[in-house]
């Protein structure tokens, strides 16, 4: 008995331990590796060091149970609760460095007014009347559907635009999507899914508001379904470009941003 205690306690206790160190070096290692790959050095670095700790811990307990010759039977308690710690530690970490790296380069977690304040593309309309759009442009009896004017900065580095019309006073009611590789468009010239405004009679005035975006190219992810949903509240122009435009390349984990270079827009209203 005494001597299956030495092996269980000592032999194997040793290199079970250290099976358990090199596992949790290992996923700190990646850890670091894989943020520092995506620009996140200062922030990773700080969490690596919290991690570091769990390090220091390992390896005072095994300069202790080295210095008595063998561990003591609590140690197989003491190294599964180490080890839950640590694997909680690593992905503790893992989220929180996600988080921020989302929040600075995918999902946009503030306002639109915040949004928009980094708007720096210059948008114009010759179909604009001051601050109100006229009834060509809108689905009404007194409207001819047509898409409007549309002119905007060409952006250096940009070989793809989206332009994306909705009803901010109706929940963001889709009224235009277009991916288009020019920068002017004239009345009426639509080159991707238009229906003009068509706000109920009496309601008031209602911000129909367009949004361009410039991209390096087409959009990695797509929406699932129909792209985007016409005549229903969709999308806000921030939660759109953080989640699908901005999307450089989707097939990684986590998903790597960038694709949007600039964005700006133009709003007017219009009632009935």
């Amino acid at each position: 008995m005494e001597k299956i205690d030495n092996f269980i306690y000592g032999k194997a206790m040793k290199w079970l331990y250290a099976a358990a160190y090199a596992l949790c070096l290992f996923s700190d290692l990646r850890f670091i590796i894989k943020w520092m790959s995506y620009g996140e050095t200062e922030d990773v670095i700080m969490l690596f060091i919290i991690l570091m700790a769990f390090h220091l811990i390992f390896l005072i307990l095994a300069i202790v149970w080295h210095k008595r010759g063998r561990a003591v039977r609590g140690s197989i308690l003491l190294l599964f609760i180490l080890g839950c710690f640590a694997l909680m530690s690593v992905a503790t970490a893992n989220t929180m460095a996600n988080y921020i790296y989302k929040s600075r380069y995918g999902t946009y977690d503030k306002t639109i007014e915040d949004f928009r304040q980094n708007a720096i593309m210059k948008v114009t309309s010759n179909s604009l009347n001051g601050s109100r759009w006229p009834d060509e442009i809108t689905n009404t009896e007194a409207g001819q559907n047509l898409s409007p004017q549309l002119s905007f900065d060409e952006v250096a580095g940009a070989e793809y635009y989206v332009i994306y019309m909705v009803d901010e006073s109706a929940n963001n009611w889709v009224h235009w999507y277009a991916e288009v590789s020019k920068t002017d468009l004239k009345e009426g010239e639509n080159p991707g899914q238009y229906i003009g405004p068509y706000p109920p009679a009496g309601s008031g005035d209602h911000i129909y508001t367009i949004y361009v975006y410039a991209l390096k190219g087409k959009p990695d992810f797509r929406f699932e379904g129909t792209f985007p949903k016409f005549d229903e509240a969709w999308f806000r122009a921030d939660v759109l470009w953080s989640g699908f435009l901005n999307v450089e390349d989707g097939s990684t984990t986590p998903v790597r941003y960038g694709n949007v270079i600039a964005y700006g827009y133009i709003s007017g209203t219009y009632s009935r």
